[in-house]
């Protein structure tokens, strides 16, 4: 016995069959079809703006597609991140960011963000933290800048780029490890501590080794220590702090690439593969250096190692020093 079926059902079975289709090839088309944001918590221009557009030139250049850099300035990095967390998971928003994501998350009883909001895709460079010394200052390395502490309480001041800031907890971190008194003064900026640091109305600042190499050939100031894995290529004679003896505050800054939690793991894979792959390339990585900073180009699973230590290490040296932003 034959079945017939009548002529708008078999209509409607060839329309639905056409959308499922449809509906496939859409699933499948290849990422990026359309421009994808690389959001910064930094103002336009400054170094960690220069670094995202050279990734994101890099990356864009390969996918057929612009990478736009755009800037959410504000809060200690908590308004870009925010952002980004609450972005749809679909690989078109990433947050190209620093080591404040995991400061905030130590430094506040009630962050707006969890680290569980975003997906690490890599590391792509460390940012190596120097602790800088007005160049009258007698003593010409830590050891002797931490004697002269121990011998004279509350004497010395040091600078940091602002309160809760990196070079804020090293500096706290290093009073307590050391045993000794140097006051905290916070500035808007490693710039604006510099003129107190070369006049002596301080005698030490933290800032980044990008800023100050190229303030060392003034003569006014010179590096004693960094916050960094190992030492820099630029400056092979100046021990990092872990050399020093300090190696729980031998916590550098960095800069990496997240995405917002539950984007497709396909579309994370492909990310980690081209930032790393450009983080690699000899020019690339020749400008980093000229920015002061270390290329790194980490696996995504190496980057989500290094923020579960960062969370540990940072928020012990916060809370032994209950250190709180304002």
């Amino acid at each position: 016995m034959r079945t017939f079926f009548p002529r708008t059902v078999a209509v409607a079975v060839t329309w639905a069959l056409a959308l499922l289709g449809g509906a496939a090839q859409a699933q499948e088309a290849p990422f990026p079809s359309k421009p994808v944001r690389f959001v910064i918590p930094t103002a336009a221009g400054g170094n960690l703006d220069v670094l995202a557009r050279l990734v994101a030139e890099n990356v864009g250049a390969a996918w057929g597609q612009p990478v736009i850099v755009e800037s959410r300035a504000g809060a200690n990095s908590i308004v870009a991140t925010s952002y980004v967390a609450k972005s749809a998971p679909d690989g078109y928003t990433a947050l190209f960011t620093l080591s404040g994501f995991v400061q905030n998350l130590v430094l506040q009883a009630n962050p707006p963000y969890k680290a569980a909001d975003l997906a690490p895709v890599s590391l792509v460079a460390w940012f190596p933290i120097a602790l800088a010394a007005n160049a009258d200052l007698p003593a010409r390395d830590l050891g002797s800048v931490v004697a002269l502490a121990r011998r004279k309480p509350g004497a010395l001041s040091f600078g940091s780029y602002g309160a809760g800031s990196a070079g804020h907890i090293i500096g706290e971190g290093l009073n307590k490890a050391a045993g000794m008194q140097i006051k905290h003064v916070a500035y808007k900026g490693e710039a604006a501590a510099f003129p107190d640091l070369a006049s002596g109305q301080i005698e030490l600042a933290y800032g980044s080794v990008g800023f100050y190499a190229r303030q060392a050939g003034t003569g006014r100031v010179r590096i004693l220590a960094v916050a960094n894995p190992q030492r820099l290529k630029t400056f092979p004679d100046v021990p990092t702090l872990a050399e020093a003896g300090y190696p729980d505050v031998n916590l550098p800054g960095w800069g990496g690439v997240f995405l917002p939690a539950g984007t497709p793991q396909a579309i994370v894979d492909k990310f980690e593969r081209e930032v790393r792959r450009v983080t690699l390339l000899p020019d690339v990585q020749a400008r980093i250096l000229e920015l002061g900073f270390e290329p790194v180009g980490s696996s995504a699973a190496e980057f989500s190692t290094t923020i579960a230590e960062d969370l540990q290490k940072w928020g012990a040296v916060v809370r032994a020093n209950n250190i709180k932003l304002e």
